[in-house]
């Protein structure tokens, strides 16, 4: 992308000898060619892309203005270039850019060129974009610090009870509720990592489900509720449950326990205490089965209704982002979606947006109903 100047053709030049143009703009990394008073005299295709500026004419005017809009240069500490500018040596850093409602982060290596007589004429600034690779230590260090604190808990109530049951003498009724709670507390650890082997597994491309038909409610829902029992009594909620028990659906019944064993997490973590929790069903009669799982809760905003199942993505505070992820997964490998809509209750019951008339939803509780499909027609296996 030379422009009709003469600095320009000089440089292209000089970079044409050296590495050769082609190259240059096939490495998949961002270029720029900058002057010592910080004018842009090259750049190459991937460098405008990053600034989104590919047809725009940015020869000639500053790097900061271009990557940040600001009409003085960067500080030093932040500018690898104004190193590479006292020093004439090599200098790297990191320029943190907002593109798209998105922020990137690019690796930056700064080099001197040597102009006539050796003296300093140019910077070449390569911008590598790895905001991949850092969203991913962010997202690590985040689920190391999650997975410490959804297993401190239940380790330490487990190391509690255990000495208690081991120094006290008990009668076999107030021993077998602390052994049930050793249980349960055991049960929920284990579901952490459950959590966390699977979504390593999703990340490696390694998840394979085994369909086959089962009895819904035995085989799956009659477990996920007596696991999370203990944890809706704690906050004085209840399930109503609409899923026929004679429902037979074919599909992965350990894998869909996971899916709703997180709905229900989420639900009962951040549903209003001493309510419902709706587990629902529907058959609208075409290729899928139709699950919910609705509570009374803070609405969730329309904005992030649609992007709180993608990966690394939590709108809520201490959240990992995981469990909703691990669930769409789990749920598109039955070949279905899952998303969530806005609900309303009102006296123990569950009304939709489109069934509650405006007098009544003033007088509704709000909340939320998380849906999920599972295609009907899955081979088994």
């Amino acid at each position: 992308m030379g422009q009709n100047n003469g600095p320009a053709n000089k440089l292209e030049q000089i970079l044409g000898e050296r590495f050769g143009m082609e190259i240059l703009n096939a490495m998949g990394m961002a270029i720029v060619v900058l002057d010592p008073n910080f004018n842009i005299i090259w750049a190459n295709r991937e460098y405008r892309e990053i600034q989104e500026k590919p047809e725009d004419n940015i020869v000639g005017k500053k790097c900061y203005e271009i990557s940040f809009g600001h009409n003085k240069p960067c500080t030093e500490e932040a500018c690898a270039v104004i190193r590479t500018l006292r020093t004439k040596k090599n200098s790297k850093g990191l320029k943190i850019i907002k593109r798209g409602g998105e922020e990137k982060y690019l690796d930056v290596y700064s080099f001197p060129l040597a102009g006539p007589r050796g003296k300093l004429g140019y910077v070449v600034e390569v911008l590598q974009d790895n905001t991949q690779l850092y969203k991913l230590v962010e997202l690590s260090d985040r689920l190391t610090a999650f997975a410490s604190h959804e297993l401190k808990t239940p380790l330490a109530t487990i190391h509690q009870l255990a000495t208690i049951v081991r120094q006290m003498d008990l009668s076999p009724e107030k021993r077998k509720v602390l052994l049930d709670r050793i249980t349960s507390r055991s049960q929920h650890g284990l579901k952490t990592v459950e959590n966390f082997l699977i979504y390593s597994k999703i990340k490696a491309g390694e998840l394979e489900i085994t369909p086959r038909k089962v009895n819904f409610y035995r085989d799956v829902l009659g477990r996920v509720l007596d696991f999370q029992k203990e944890y809706t009594f704690k906050k004085g909620m209840r399930f109503i449950c609409d899923v026929p028990k004679d429902l037979e659906v074919i599909c992965d019944a350990d894998y869909v326990e996971v899916i709703y064993n997180n709905l229900l997490t989420n639900a009962i973590r951040y549903g209003a205490e001493g309510t419902e929790i709706f587990i629902g069903y529907n058959d609208k009669g075409d290729r899928y089965h139709y699950f919910s799982v609705a509570t009374v809760s803070e609405p969730i905003p329309k904005e992030d209704r649609e992007v709180i199942f993608k990966r690394y993505v939590t709108t809520r505070k201490n959240g990992s982002g995981i469990g909703l992820d691990v669930a769409r997964e789990l749920i598109e490998k039955h070949g279905g979606k899952i998303w969530v809509e806005p609900c309303y209750f009102l006296a123990g019951k569950r009304l939709w947006e489109e069934t509650a008339g405006q007098e009544d939803k003033d007088k509704m509780k709000r909340g939320n109903n998380f849906v999920f499909t599972i295609l009907k027609k899955l081979k088994e296996t």
